[in-house]
């Protein structure tokens, strides 16, 4: 693999299981799927993002950024928005936000 520069195609491969959540069957949020990878992937794969996230803490992400990502979680965001928000409020000015919920897309099981 290092000589060639190329991950094998039994690392990218994966089986996906269906699983229930909770709640109403027939809605589609109450579904999930779970990824089964080679154990051998996983491994190099938890190695890789050891190695990266050393380098990511080094500046390479925008302060600007959160979540996905060691001691920046979304909650200190939305802790700064509405330290923000309250700032704009006594100043009198308009604050406008956009959130995304990725919540379904990156949930847990």
């Amino acid at each position: 693999m290092w000589c060639q520069g190329q991950v094998t195609q039994n690392f990218k491969d994966a089986k996906i299981i269906h699983l229930y959540k909770k709640g109403n069957h027939q809605h589609c949020e109450n579904h999930r799927g779970i990824s089964l990878l080679n154990i051998v992937g996983k491994i190099f794969a938890r190695i890789l993002l050891n190695r990266l996230n050393g380098h990511l803490e080094q500046g390479l992400i925008p302060e600007n950024q959160f979540g996905f990502g060691r001691h920046r979680d979304t909650t200190d965001m939305n802790f700064a928005l509405r330290q923000l928000q309250e700032i704009c409020q006594a100043m009198l000015t308009h604050f406008y936000t956009a959130f995304v919920d990725l919540m379904k897309a990156f949930d847990t099981v």
